[in-house]
């Protein structure tokens, strides 16, 4: 008789799909776009405190339906009462949010807004893309800027903390500059707003957003590079034709360096990975596995790197269950 032979396919999302288990000390508000959490005009707050984004127009979704796609023509904003203005404002933050932009900005009329409340040169706090980088504005306290371009077609994090009076804009998890700020940021409006000018309609964001989140309480250096890698894990999804029990969403922690590799896969017998079964590189093609696996229960881990500067991740060790035999082509995005 023939042996039966299965496929499983394997997606791995970019950080604009993922569904991180971030910290909630502190945590205003938290919004993930996607399917689940958008409905119409509206994406709902998954802090739990009900603080609920209403769009504009009816809300786009991105990337497989993973993040907020914005074409420039439409806004999300909430009301939120003065008091709790003053606490986003007047004392310690943490706020940012995961974006992908290929559209450059240059002057002033072509200044992309991402998300904060205020008008951004003169009150309140802000995060936009200005002259390919992104700026915290900080009212009429002045402004702090990446050194890089980043309208580069590849997801960040952009984290802006401000603790003891003195404020850091980190890009994924790395703080690129910083300065003193005093006193209060209070925007004299009580609104934030996601994808254009807290005030005037101009500056409409192009691109990609996801995870956006505001803290009232400043994060350390480390609690940042713990967030940033928290959005930054790849959620795997297994499609039909599927053989396995698990959907999983590993945590990544450090490895070691390695060259540029965008993604590896591995599976071992052993959740000790000392001798795996399979070990290689995946790309945006469909791959044969060297080695046929046979029914059974394996351990696996999936590895990230975003460029040839950047450590390598592993995720945690996660079991999975072979339903049939010799599962050998595998598919990434």
């Amino acid at each position: 008789m023939k042996a039966m032979k299965s496929t499983l396919f394997i997606v791995l999302l970019c950080m604009g799909a993922s569904g991180a288990n971030i910290p909630k000390t502190g945590l205003l508000f938290y919004y993930q776009f996607n399917n689940s959490t958008v409905t119409g005009v509206t994406a709902r707050d998954q802090s739990g405190n009900g603080l609920n984004l209403t769009s504009s127009a009816p809300i786009q979704l991105g990337d497989s339906n993973s993040c907020l796609s914005m074409n420039g023509t439409y806004y999300l904003s909430i009301g939120l009462p003065d008091s709790t203005i003053h606490a986003m404002t007047d004392s310690d933050f943490t706020f940012g949010f995961t974006f992908n932009t290929t559209t450059s900005s240059g002057s002033m009329s072509d200044r992309m807004d991402m998300a904060g409340t205020g008008d951004p040169y003169n009150t309140g706090v802000f995060l936009s893309f200005t002259n390919d980088r992104v700026r915290i504005f900080l009212g009429n306290h002045g402004y702090y800027d990446t050194p890089d371009s980043l309208d580069d077609g590849k997801w960040h994090s952009a984290i802006a903390v401000r603790y003891q009076g003195v404020v850091n804009l980190y890009i994924d998890g790395v703080s690129v500059d910083n300065g003193a700020v005093l006193g209060s940021l209070y925007p004299g409006t009580d609104t934030f707003t996601v994808g254009k000018h807290g005030i005037k309609n101009e500056s409409y964001f192009i691109g990609l957003l996801n995870n956006v989140f505001y803290y009232t309480v400043g994060f350390s250096a480390g609690d940042v590079a713990s967030l940033h890698k928290d959005f930054t894990s790849a959620p795997i999804v297994f499609i039909p034709p599927f053989d396995t029990f698990l959907v999983a969403q590993p945590k990544f922690a450090w490895h070691s360096l390695t060259n540029a590799i965008a993604y590896a896969f591995e599976i071992s017998r052993d959740s000790l990975f000392t001798n795996p079964f399979v070990s290689v590189p995946l790309d945006d093609t469909t791959l044969t596995v060297p080695t046929a696996l046979s029914a059974g229960k394996y351990f696996m881990h999936v590895g990230y790197n975003s460029d040839d500067r950047s450590p390598f991740y592993f995720s945690d060790c996660y079991p999975i269950v072979i339903m049939q035999a010799n599962p050998t082509l595998f598919k990434s995005r």
